[in-house]
């Protein structure tokens, strides 16, 4: 789903935004609604170039980042569409005053909601789904003014047949963080996928690979055995976590000085 980037569709306010693409299309073209600016931060915002679509991504905090990797780890992940504005707003002010909700405003006029992420998935057999996510800390998620704007949300998603989730991220710790940024880094290395060397690699990793074994030495001894560069071989050890095809634990740090475990101690 997305907005048409036609401005006369929407109330002439939203003009300006419009015209800038804000909030509208769909893929490589599409802009947040938001920027960091736009939002208080404890200076956890970031913006990182998507690997599903060449575009910078505005993520608002640390836990809306985890989500982000999440998704985007996702082989069924066609979009992910960041601060994305419920430009239907005759509609939300509906809702609003019907449930009792204070409906945002900007000066004298009201302002979209915003839904954290809106994701596109291609399901079995080849269709295509949208849903929607809402990413907040515990205790946002208990905050009665904010889960009054949930509601409004999910009530808006449901007339559209979107499915709308409350995310729990009690589990989204910083190590999980580090842990999907360290695995994440053979993208902003430009590492080429081969399948072939890939192939090769989980073949050395799995006569390499022993418990209490730090992650660098295993490295370097893969890099020896298949004679390619210990920058190399650690970006292929990257790219196959990233997409599953070494399955780490997600409870212990990875990094190059530090044992290697792996999910169940296993290796696909």
């Amino acid at each position: 789903m997305h907005w048409k980037p036609d401005h006369k569709l929407y109330p002439p306010y939203l003009k300006t935004r419009i015209q800038r693409g804000k909030g509208v299309r769909q893929g490589a073209e599409y802009k947040p609604w938001l920027k960091i600016r736009d939002v208080p931060s404890l200076g956890t915002s970031s913006s990182i170039s998507g690997i599903i679509n060449p575009r910078p991504h505005v993520l608002l905090s640390e836990l809306e980042t985890i989500y982000f990797y999440l998704v985007e780890r996702d082989n069924s992940t066609l979009d992910i569409q960041e601060q994305w504005p419920i430009l239907d707003i005759d509609r939300t002010l509906e809702l609003c005053a019907e449930y009792g909700v204070r409906h945002a405003f900007r000066g004298s006029n009201p302002e979209p909601f915003t839904i954290d992420f809106l994701i596109t998935t291609k399901n079995i057999p080849n269709k295509l789904n949208v849903r929607a996510a809402s990413i907040k800390t515990p205790e946002d998620a208990n905050n009665p003014l904010i889960r009054q704007r949930l509601l409004i949300e999910y009530l808006w998603c449901r007339e559209k047949g979107i499915e709308w989730t409350l995310i729990d991220t009690s589990r989204f710790t910083k190590t999980l963080l580090e842990n999907l940024r360290f695995m994440r880094t053979w993208h902003r290395h430009r590492y080429i996928p081969n399948p072939l060397i890939e192939a090769l690699f989980l073949q050395q990793f799995q006569f390499s690979y022993g418990k209490n074994i730090i992650l660098s030495e295993i490295i370097k001894e893969i890099s020896k055995k298949m004679r390619i560069s210990a920058d190399l071989a650690l970006d292929i050890f990257r790219y196959c976590t990233w997409f599953s095809q070494i399955e780490i634990s997600f409870d212990h740090s990875l990094a190059l000085d530090k044992p290697l475990v792996l999910r169940s101690n296993k290796c696909d």
